[in-house]
């Protein structure tokens, strides 16, 4: 079940220009994204660089975690070293024969 997300600040883009410190300030404590929006529909997202950075890495974390569940549901089998070894060479020993 997903965890519940904020729901970000909105303010008008015109906020950039009157309020920019606050809004900079906003963003860095909070760590929270604001929403600006222009007519009424979002238009820019105001983000603090360490937060969408924290972010990003969180994304890069889970989608290998899922990539690595996905390779253990589906892979067939497991090899030892030893035995990656020896299919290895006798690989090779085919490919060997093949090339002479």
């Amino acid at each position: 079940m997903p965890l519940a997300q904020r729901i970000p600040e909105t303010r008008p883009v015109s906020d950039l220009r009157t309020h920019l410190p606050e809004i900079e300030e906003a963003v860095r404590t909070t760590g929270e994204p604001i929403v600006l929006t222009r007519n009424g529909r979002p238009s820019l997202l105001v983000f603090d660089c360490n937060a969408y950075n924290e972010q990003v890495q969180r994304d890069r974390h889970i989608r290998k975690l899922r990539e690595a569940e996905i390779e253990e549901r589906y892979r067939s089998d497991t090899y030892t070293l030893e035995q990656s070894r020896e299919r290895m060479r006798a690989i090779q020993k085919l490919v060997e024969a093949l090339n002479a």
